[in-house]
């Protein structure tokens, strides 16, 4: 994409541009080439997730900060979350719903440990598993910004994109699904995809999923675990308060999902 070496990602659905990673040799032109970008195809928003370093250039291009994960690259450097607005409307915090996650942040979080039943079994999970992770999905996820329902595109991000997939079984049927994309230089990962079918909810698999994950990326020499968690899906922001994991800011409006564009809030735990 037009001789740059970050990762870039953009789509009309969620109406954006996202700096995914930034290498360095792209450093200052990256910030006027996503700003082409948005404005080429009518987008409204540009994400751009950036070691501290380069905090200012993007704050003297009209960005504004609105999260921040200490020791994010290697432990040693912060990452910030800039965004860039269009229109007001794609600015507007949503009240209401902020309100309510307020909420959630003045209880104590639920440390107390529960076991997970004996009829599940955690695993990761492996490319032969890819054709029975799409249902799963289907049901969970209405909509999503990536082509989770095609098993070639699963296979793909195994292969080439550092995604590790997990699941839970329940007498050997895969009834729920997490992933950790991973970024094996600078040991950081992200947990997402969390995905429950709707006859086995209510068993905290989600939370055992996290564990599991941690556990085995520990293992790896990871230090920064992650989330971008829907703003309205209280249950599971209350999963990543209650493992230990920290509130560090809210994506106002990023991300469709389920069929709108809906804001996410960062949290982040560091091993």
């Amino acid at each position: 994409m037009r001789n740059i070496k970050s990762t870039i990602s953009h789509c009309s659905d969620s109406s954006r541009v996202y700096l995914m990673d930034l290498h360095h040799d792209d450093f200052p032109k990256i910030i006027s080439i996503i700003e082409n970008m948005a404005d080429e195809n009518g987008y409204t928003k540009l994400f751009a997730k950036i070691p501290a370093t380069y905090g200012p250039a993007f704050l003297n291009a009209g960005y504004v900060m609105e999260a921040l994960i200490p020791g994010f690259y290697n432990g040693s450097e912060d990452a910030l979350f800039m965004m860039k607005y269009k229109t007001e409307e794609r600015a507007k915090p949503e009240s209401e719903a902020l309100e309510a996650f307020q909420q959630l942040l003045l209880k104590p979080a639920n440390t107390k440990e529960i076991p997970m039943d004996a009829d599940y079994t955690l695993k990761p999970l492996k490319e032969a598993d890819a054709t029975n992770m799409v249902p799963v999905f289907k049901e969970v996820f209405e909509t999503y910004p990536f082509p989770i329902y095609d098993p070639d595109y699963l296979i793909k991000t195994m292969k080439e994109d550092d995604t590790r997939y997990f699941g839970a079984f329940f007498n050997n049927e895969l009834i729920a699904i997490s992933s950790a994309e991973c970024n094996n230089t600078k040991k950081n990962a992200e947990m997402t995809d969390f995905a429950v079918i709707s006859s086995h909810r209510g068993k905290r698999l989600a939370v055992h999923l996290l564990k599991f994950m941690e556990e085995e990326l520990v293992k790896d020499g990871f230090k920064t675990f992650y989330t971008i968690a829907r703003l309205h899906s209280l249950p599971m922001n209350k999963t990543f308060y209650n493992l230990g994991y920290k509130y560090s800011g809210t994506l106002h409006n990023n991300t469709q999902i389920s069929g709108k564009i809906e804001s996410m809030n960062i949290w982040y735990k560091s091993r």
